[in-house]
């Protein structure tokens, strides 16, 4: 038997739609060994029933039922657990391959070994260049804005506002893309699974320079992302946000400098709580510190 060179997984929850489209343009581009790991989340019946019926037509495709929504990382994890491709290819169930991404960025990462997580060029729904990188945190970048805080930094890293045309080493890259040498990943540990919704990449980039590795952005891998397609906002949506922040924060800074941070993002949500819907429930919500066990990952039930 064949071994699979690169695994895809991504997770559907109640958006079968946009998952159907996602595995089309898998199987239209891909051509390389493939396999498409898809983690429902616990959606409800009838999506899944959908998602099922078509999973059925592609030998390439392993549906996993999960009895939680245990969200982003959890589900990942699930998905890319005894997995033995050489790659793994995490990617948002509302995206859209529009080239042969996971076949350039293989390519990439075989000649280029001291990078262990890549992304491509992400492009929104008008076609215009999308947010495929960012900076991690930081006070400086808080306190001086993103121009100061880059050329502060040894790095120098690009700014999410900076369309590259060429391969790049960058900080952080978007979580609806994120393809992996399997190794380095698993040397990790994987996805911290503490985080529901949000901050994954950010933990996860961090810890792959941490690790001594590099986390490049590929531009000649290209791919469609619909940007929030299969998350419904509302106040808990947002509030996981400043939860899964917290942790972030906490995890990465001493305690003086995440505590800063903390604040600062405080002032934010004061002078928001007058203009944003739900922003005087967010501050209240920040005032009383983000709660761990407000997360939605704690609201969660099982499927009976």
């Amino acid at each position: 038997m064949t071994k699979t060179t690169v695994s895809f997984i991504t997770i559907n929850y109640n958006s079968s739609s946009y998952t159907i489209e996602l595995l089309k343009s898998i199987v239209k581009y891909t051509t390389i060994n493939y396999e498409v790991i898809i983690v429902d989340n616990d959606s409800e019946e009838k999506d899944y029933k959908i998602l099922e019926d078509y999973c059925s037509t592609n030998d390439n495709f392993k549906l996993i039922r999960n009895t939680i929504n245990c969200g982003f990382a959890c589900g990942n994890m699930f998905g890319a657990k005894n997995v033995t491709s050489k790659y793994l290819f995490f990617v948002n169930n509302d995206t859209k391959l529009l080239n042969d991404c996971a076949g350039i960025l293989k390519d990439y990462l075989d000649t280029h070994q001291e990078i262990s997580l890549a992304t491509a060029k992400i492009y929104d729904q008008n076609s215009n260049f999308s947010s495929s990188y960012k900076l991690f945190p930081s006070l400086t970048k808080e306190l001086l804005g993103n121009s100061v805080a880059r050329k502060l930094s040894k790095n120098n890293f690009p700014s999410n506002k900076t369309e590259l045309h060429v391969a790049t080493l960058v900080e952080v890259v978007s979580g609806s893309c994120m393809f992996f040498r399997a190794s380095t990943f698993k040397e990790l540990g994987g996805f911290d699974e503490t985080f529901f919704l949000y901050c994954e990449e950010e933990d996860i980039s961090k810890r792959v320079w941490n690790a001594g590795v590099k986390v490049a952005f590929v531009p000649q891998a290209n791919i469609y992302h619909e940007a929030g397609g299969s998350t419904l906002k509302s106040f808990e949506i947002e509030r996981e946000y400043y939860i899964s922040y917290k942790h972030l924060i906490y995890k990465h800074f001493n305690f003086f400098q995440a505590s800063t941070l903390y604040l600062l993002q405080l002032l934010k949500l004061v002078r928001r709580s007058f203009k944003r819907k739900n922003g005087y429930k967010l501050l209240l919500s920040g005032l009383s510190g983000f709660k761990n066990d407000s997360s939605l990952k704690y609201k969660q039930t099982k499927a009976t």
